[in-house]
């Protein structure tokens, strides 16, 4: 399985976002490796989430899309634009992964057995204690 992400976002929340991302997107390539279940799975996720104030979300509307023939889903749903303005890294990294685990129904149309699901389930349901454990053993001296 691959992942790869960008997102559309309004500058304010453009560095919890970013930080989110980065942590999220270290965390997947990581689990996706170590698991023999999706490791070798030839699927891609791109995941755009949009991260616009109220006034702008018109013109940011959320538009996953599921593209079969390229083994691919698209996922950009519209996140809580104040969670990565003024929300702590924790609640960031659920707001973030909350929009993530919209890619899950579409697994199995792009070829993921059940057990491949329930794997990916897994590794989004443990990420944010295992990042933010991470998080905290880093800043350890």
């Amino acid at each position: 399985m691959h992942f790869r992400w960008s997102a559309e976002v309004f500058k304010d929340a453009s560095d919890g976002l970013r930080r989110c991302s980065k942590a999220v997107d270290a965390y997947l390539q990581s689990g996706f490796a170590k698991s023999d279940k999706l490791s070798d799975l030839p699927i891609t996720v791109r995941y755009v989430p949009i991260a616009m104030p109220h006034e702008a979300l018109h013109r940011y509307p959320a538009r996953s899309k599921l593209r079969k023939k390229e083994r691919l889903y698209d996922c950009a749903p519209q996140l809580d634009y104040d969670v990565f303005v003024s929300g702590t890294f924790e609640e960031q990294l659920r707001e973030y992964l909350r929009g993530l685990a919209e890619t899950t129904p579409h697994l199995k149309e792009l070829g993921a057995n059940d057990d491949q699901v329930v794997e990916f389930e897994s590794i989004l349901r443990k990420a944010v204690d295992e990042i933010l454990t991470n998080e905290i053993g880093q800043t350890r001296h």
